[in-house]
């Protein structure tokens, strides 16, 4: 079981054990790490980020937490890889927490989700929406023979591709809290930036992510800088992310580290905030300071203007 702690944020056990969500990367059929975590911190709810591709119907996967949590969850790519993924998924008991293409409230927070991935075949993002050459499933499964169709619509395979009116129905929601993705936002290196304007557009706080097999606090490890519209995690497989995180959901360092900040450092006040620091355990001080560390971040900024002793 491994929490998300990568060099950015450590958070201490008894904060975690406070979450009130959680989210787990790609399980691919092991769900031990996630019944682990859900039994020893009780969260009020978990999002599980694609890729389950569960052995058994998902219910039974995880009837060991079911009653101590509520259980959903996106789909990902590999969950249409064969007709057992598929059926212990979107035919399980839990076939209903699917959060694709909606928005629902959990535990609070009103999440949207977004499973699946973009396949250049139907839709580029990159390119205008209006170049897809499949605007939606419906639309693919018109255009198919009958004997090329699967269970009388699209072929398994494309059941976990992302099409244009599935982003859109996000696009023109209102607004939420938290978007859950199986594809990255464009600060990784294989995401999009079709992520980021759904971000945006829905005005959520929080971005989490599986697929690509990493834990990263993209804000901590200095690739997002604390003034993005957004703070955004990749969670690996078996680690979790546990969420609120101390303080980070209300957007960032306090106001009077950051006028401190620009007092020192002036015009390169957010620089110095986004670079990890030695003094920090190589986390960035903003961060340190937003995740409950501001006293030792003044004292840093203190030192630094007065020449005393950190």
């Amino acid at each position: 079981m491994n929490p998300l702690v990568p060099s950015g944020l450590h958070a201490r056990e008894h904060r975690q054990s406070a979450a009130t969500l959680m989210f787990f990367g790609d399980p691919h059929g092991d769900f031990e790490s996630v019944i682990a975590a859900v039994e020893r911190f009780r969260p009020k709810a978990i999002v599980l980020l694609g890729d389950l591709q569960a052995r058994r119907p998902l219910q039974v996967e995880l009837a060991p937490i079911l009653d101590l949590t509520e259980v959903y969850f996106i789909h990902g790519n590999h969950d249409t890889d064969s007709v057992p993924d598929y059926d212990n998924l979107f035919g399980s008991e839990l076939a209903d927490r699917n959060l694709h293409g909606r928005i629902v409230e959990i535990a609070g927070y009103k999440v949207a989700g977004l499973g699946g991935i973009f396949r250049s075949k139907i839709w580029d993002p990159r390119r205008p929406i209006e170049e897809a050459a499949f605007f939606s499933a419906d639309a693919l499964r018109r255009s198919m023979r009958p004997e090329a169709q699967w269970r009388g619509g699209i072929a398994r395979r494309h059941r976990s591709t992302i099409f244009p009116e599935d982003y859109q129905r996000l696009l023109r929601s209102p607004p939420a809290d938290i978007l859950v993705t199986h594809e990255a936002p464009a600060v990784h290196p294989h995401g999009w930036k079709a992520i980021d304007e759904l971000a945006e557009a829905l005005g959520v706080q929080l971005v989490a992510h599986g697929h690509h097999h990493q834990s990263v606090d993209y804000v901590g490890e200095g690739l997002m800088t604390s003034a993005a519209p957004f703070h955004a995690f990749g969670v690996d497989m078996g680690a979790h992310l546990a969420w609120p995180r101390d303080g980070i959901v209300q957007g960032g360092p306090p106001q009077d580290v950051l006028d401190l900040a620009a007092q020192v450092f002036g015009e390169a006040a957010q620089a110095w905030l986004d670079k990890p620091h030695e003094w920090l355990d190589g986390q960035t001080p903003a961060a340190f300071a937003a995740a409950g560390g501001s006293d030792k971040v003044r004292s840093i900024l203190n030192a630094i203007q007065h020449g005393g002793v950190v």
